[in-house]
């Protein structure tokens, strides 16, 4: 039996780094970006029903017209639990292979979050390391794969982005009768506008 591994970081952070500090000041801008930030991309890239991580990924393909490549790796002890790579042609974005679907699906959704948001960083690493942390991807692959690190605000934005997508995704929209009428039908069916 496979017992599933929380790893608690995405490769964008440098070991024993938390992605920095962040500027408090300007936490209500950023929830209020993120959040509009998701509302413009599932305006645009519905959620799928019932919820399918690659059947989004093959819209937001669509959306974007560049291809994502999802690729599952080994996770260890002390490294990170996924990553995303802008490549020349496509994106890649590697996650933790032996987990629970929820947590890939968490580590992808943040990831897109990086991606969505255009998140950079600094290498890290070299094309040896990474290809020590995972040895089954090919060398073109690696290239700096696991070697980006973003501030504390990136991250935090990816994974309020994230945790947004996966509420979407998990959430059934609210059954909202066809007659209803006043404020609260009025935000029903704009909520059920957006998930659906």
């Amino acid at each position: 039996m496979t017992s599933s591994v929380i790893a608690p970081r995405c490769t964008r952070l440098a070991p024993g780094e938390r992605g920095g500090p962040i500027d408090e000041r300007g936490l209500t801008e950023l929830r209020a970006g993120a959040r509009e930030r998701v509302r413009t991309v599932l305006g645009a890239v519905p959620m799928p029903r019932p919820w399918s991580m690659n059947v989004w990924v093959d819209r937001l393909e669509a959306w974007r017209g560049r291809e994502i490549d999802l690729v599952p790796v080994e996770y260890r002890p002390g490294r990170p639990s996924g990553a995303w790579q802008p490549r020349p042609d496509y994106d890649l974005i590697a996650y933790v292979e032996h987990t629970s679907a929820l947590h890939q699906d968490h580590i992808i959704a943040h990831e897109l979050a990086h991606m969505l948001c255009a998140h950079t960083g600094t290498c890290q690493m070299s094309e040896s390391e990474a290809a020590r942390l995972a040895p089954d991807l090919a060398p073109q692959a690696l290239s700096h794969l696991l070697t980006r690190v973003t501030t504390g605000t990136d991250e935090y934005e990816a994974e309020l982005i994230a945790v947004l997508l996966l509420s979407a995704a998990t959430s059934e929209p609210p059954a909202v009768q066809p007659d209803a009428s006043g404020r609260a039908a009025e935000q029903a069916r704009r909520l059920a506008a957006l998930l659906g």
